[in-house]
């Protein structure tokens, strides 16, 4: 069924990110595979790259907004686009804070913190949610990192 009283139009901006990522995923998947086909060299490599390359095939029909006819934008929309961006400055300063913070305060604690803030500036307002969320996150990273990189990282805590 068509509405006449809608339109579709494409989403330019994600769609240019989404081949940026794309081609960055497939030229580490080539040089990977042209550095060794060894499984040690590819066993985390290739499986991630074709997911990533299925999850962006399955994004791409979500980039075809169907927007109203003559539609301008007006001050309700401006002003939740500000705070959308607010959002993401937010994000880029907690995540800057986490790299900063990784020896200072241990990669376990810097994590725990990181995701937290994460999700209250995402809208998470349950702190029960948030605590029990990034706790369980938190111990899985830590353990998949410890059976992933023989590297000793500090920690605070686990």
């Amino acid at each position: 069924m068509k509405d006449e009283n809608s339109k579709r139009v494409v989403d330019w901006g994600h769609l240019l990110l989404l081949l940026v990522i794309v081609s960055i995923v497939i030229a580490y998947l080539l040089d990977a595979r042209a550095t060794s086909l060894k499984l040690n060299n590819l066993l985390l490599v290739q499986p991630a790259s074709i997911l990533a390359l299925i999850l962006a095939v399955l994004i791409v029909p979500q980039l075809a907004l169907r927007v109203p006819v003559g539609d301008a934008p007006d001050a309700a929309a401006r002003r939740a686009t500000m705070i959308e961006l607010f959002r993401v400055g937010c994000m880029a300063a907690a995540l800057g804070v986490f790299v900063f913070s990784l020896e200072a305060v241990g990669f376990d604690v810097a994590t725990f913190v990181f995701t937290s803030i994460g999700l209250y500036i995402c809208g998470e307002k349950r702190l029960w949610v948030i605590g029990v969320y990034s706790a369980t996150f938190t111990a899985a990273i830590i353990y998949g990192y410890q059976l992933l990189v023989p590297y000793p990282f500090p920690l605070t805590f686990l």
